[in-house]
């Protein structure tokens, strides 16, 4: 195995999950079928008591002087763990190092981890996992193997829903807007104000394409500026889904709820009228991230969404 290993991809495809089972390999006593799950080794590896696995995120500090709770990984748990991998395992084996969400380490944090990096003591390796990697130094990403995580698809996570009790109907509903994202699924199953803004968002952006109703829509988001982001990724997530039937040639039960126009729209559009309005809403999230009046980001783009409606009209 590569000293370092770095794992990419969409929140809640199981990233972490990674880490931790190859993090368990290490340190399983088995010769075959590795982790086995069994052995003392992965026992204590499963429950996040083994000794020779360090594993760092934000708000969880591994350094007496780092503070419980803060938003990023400060360089003393960097340096925390460069000194406990001076360290001769307690196990006498390999140790495990595992860096979750890794884009939430400052930059001198990054700094810190590269000497490591450059020069890793021996039988120690590391598993680095993120969401956003154009965020790491190019110096860190170079040092490790990549590896990245394709989102699940549909039919697999509208499986694990029901495998864990789901109701089917509202389990399909569910893997629909999940992008693939098991943990995602997983936490908007039970998120009713979830749906609820979703219905809206379906009502406002892909039911309507009557201009005159562009402001009554608008104000009634102008004092929801908190709600910014779970708009924006309601509407990507709508947009990945019809795409994802544009491109895969799914059941009609893929895009059930949207209008005839946007069914036509998900079956014929070119793939660059899928990017445009991704576009559209990348631009609205950077305009909020500005302070631009969210009245006038959402009444952009109300008219973008019924522009690209109307071209699909009958």
């Amino acid at each position: 195995m590569v000293h370092a290993v770095l794992i990419t991809g969409e929140p809640g495809t199981g990233k972490k999950t990674l880490a931790m089972l190859l993090a368990s390999s290490l340190m399983c006593k088995e010769k075959h079928h590795i982790p086995c799950g069994i052995c003392a080794g992965c026992r204590l590896a499963a429950s996040g008591e083994h000794p020779d696995i360090t594993v760092i995120e934000k708000g969880l500090p591994i350094s007496p002087d780092t503070a419980r709770g803060r938003a990023t990984i400060p360089v003393d748990d960097i340096r925390e763990m460069i000194r406990l991998c001076s360290q001769y395992a307690f196990e006498g084996g390999n140790r495990a190092v595992i860096i979750a969400d890794a884009e939430n380490m400052t930059i001198q944090a990054q700094n810190c981890l590269l000497k490591i990096l450059e020069e890793p003591p021996k039988n120690t390796y590391f598993f680095i996992t993120s969401s956003h990697p154009d965020q790491l130094l190019t110096t860190v990403k170079s040092r490790c193997r990549p590896v990245k995580l394709i989102p699940w698809p549909t039919s697999f996570v509208e499986k694990v829903l029901k495998d864990n009790g789901a109701d089917p109907v509202k389990a399909a509903r569910t893997a629909a807007v999940s992008g693939g994202s098991v943990g995602k699924a997983i936490r908007l199953f039970s998120d009713e104000s979830y749906w609820d803004t979703r219905e809206q968002a379906m009502k406002i952006f892909f039911g309507n394409r009557k201009r005159s109703k562009v402001l009554a829509f608008s104000s009634e988001w102008k004092d929801r500026k908190s709600e910014a982001e779970t708009l924006f990724g309601i509407l990507e997530d709508n947009v990945h889904q019809l795409l994802s039937y544009r491109l895969h040639c799914a059941g009609e039960s893929e895009i059930e709820g949207f209008s005839r126009e946007w069914k036509k729209f998900a079956s014929e559009a070119s793939i660059d009228r899928f990017t445009a309005l991704l576009d559209r809403i990348a631009e609205a999230r950077k305009q909020n991230a500005f302070n631009v009046n969210f009245q006038g980001i959402t009444e952009q783009l109300i008219l973008a969404f019924i522009g690209e409606s109307d071209q699909w009209a009958e």
